[in-house]
């Protein structure tokens, strides 16, 4: 409105007055007739960040409101990171067993009693006793001394047969079935009996072995074992020369320089298997003295020194006598488990000897969690190589023959604690000196 001064002031007074109250009687009517709405879209607006000022009466021009301050966004919250879960324990047995000699000597052959005359082709009957033992676990291994083949008779008169050394072992290649019944599922070949026929024979061992779907490993051979996704496992089997009888041929630096021969072997096989991604490792070694209860010095050193390379188990197989175990240096060692399936001699303890009838089954527990493996458990279950002698006090006689079926002795009785001292190094009993010079007398008497 302009500033002139005008004449008739009052009148010019009321006039404004009226025109003043017009102006805002109007604005109500307008305020009273906006859409409800209107606010709203006010507000989205404003929200917006930007608005017009509504023009007032009398306003020359709309005005541009300064911009609203925007609001900082809310801020994010990081999300805590879940706990990397722990992986789930898995665990695997390995059970191991003795000699397994499926056959007789060719001197007992046909007489009653020998192996073939017992179990027929009852493949079911020499484990009827333990495969319970077997069957849960996740791996059992033993040593196979004999030969599995169709092509030698085997029978006295049979001229090649008749011209081979006295303590050969030749059993039907339907024999493997023995092993398939027992829940075997691996067996060493690195042995001193194995080749008793000849190359072809081992040739056709294996050959039985694979009809039957049991691995195996023959001398300074290595065998990567696993079922699914479980544990693998690495077994490496040696027998180069290394038991009591054929060291007892060489001079002391003729035997050391064996063990040291025999020694590199292993560090590299353990290596060799590492790089497999064996994730543990089982040594089978062929040593030992027959017909003895203790150990020798270099048994003791090359097996310790299979630790110390890198072998988690060793296995030993050869004494035909129980022999003591011991863990050593985070690995498991066990110097002989004996025979077990023991065709070779139907009285072993001579009626004199109840310790040679013992034997046991050998547990070792492993946890694998992750990229972890350790060693969880070790068992021992005590058992007679026969299911003929008293399993609580394992008592024999002269007439007590072996019927080639291991039994588990009665816990804690008097021939398991018998079992348990030998594997302890406690045992006092006298060793047996085999006589090969008069096999009729020891295989029979």
């Amino acid at each position: 409105m302009s500033n002139k001064k005008r004449r008739g002031g009052t009148v010019a007074a009321t006039v404004l007055l009226l025109a003043l109250s017009a102006a805002l009687v109007t604005l109500m009517v307008l305020r009273a007739g906006q859409d409800p709405g209107d606010d709203a879209v006010e507000t989205a607006v404003i929200d917006a960040g930007t608005a017009a000022v509504p023009t007032g009466a009398g306003s020359d021009a709309a005005q541009t409101a300064p911009p609203m301050r925007e609001s900082a966004p809310p801020a994010e919250v990081t999300p805590s990171p879940s706990p990397t879960p722990e992986p789930e324990p898995e665990y695997f047995t390995i059970s191991m067993v003795g000699d397994c000699t499926l056959a007789e000597a060719k001197t007992r052959r046909g007489w009653t009693s020998y192996f073939q005359d017992v179990v027929g082709k009852n493949y079911a009957y020499p484990f009827a006793n333990t495969r319970s033992y077997l069957e849960d676990d996740y791996l059992t291994i033993a040593n196979l001394e004999c030969v599995l083949s169709e092509k030698y008779a085997g029978y006295p008169g049979y001229a090649p047969y008749d011209s081979i050394e006295q303590f050969v072992f030749l059993a039907p290649a339907a024999y493997a079935g023995i092993l398939t019944e027992g829940s075997v599922e691996f067996v060493t070949l690195a042995n001193n009996h194995t080749l008793d026929f000849g190359q072809n024979a081992y040739n056709d061992t294996c050959a039985a072995l694979d009809a039957a779907e049991v691995a195996y490993a023959g001398e300074g051979e290595t065998y990567l074992y696993q079922t699914g996704d479980g544990l693998k496992v690495g077994i490496y089997c040696l027998y180069n020369r290394l038991t009591g009888n054929s060291l007892s041929l060489l001079t002391a630096d003729r035997q050391a320089q064996l063990a040291a021969e025999s020694k590199e072997l292993i560090r590299k096989a353990v290596l060799e298997l590492r790089e497999q991604g064996a994730e543990y490792t089982v040594a089978c070694l062929h040593m030992g003295s027959e017909g003895s209860y203790e150990t020798s010095d270099i048994q003791v050193d090359v097996c310790r020194s299979s630790v110390d390379a890198g072998f988690d188990l060793v296995y030993c197989s050869h004494s035909h006598r129980l022999q003591p175990a011991e863990e050593y240096n985070g690995g498991m060692i066990f110097y002989g488990l004996g025979n077990w399936i023991f065709g070779g001699n139907n009285n072993p303890g001579y009626g004199t000897d109840p310790a040679a009838y013992d034997t046991g089954i050998a547990r070792v527990t492993v946890c694998r969690r992750g990229g972890s493996v350790t060693l969880e458990g070790v068992e021992f279950i005590p058992c007679s190589i026969s299911s003929s002698v008293d399993p609580d006090t394992g008592a024999l006689s002269a007439y007590s023959l072996n019927n080639y079926q291991p039994t588990p002795y009665t816990r804690d009785g008097k021939a398991w604690e018998r079992t348990m001292s030998i594997l302890r190094g406690e045992y006092a009993g006298s060793n047996f000196i085999p006589n090969y010079g008069d096999v009729l007398s020891q295989m029979n008497s």
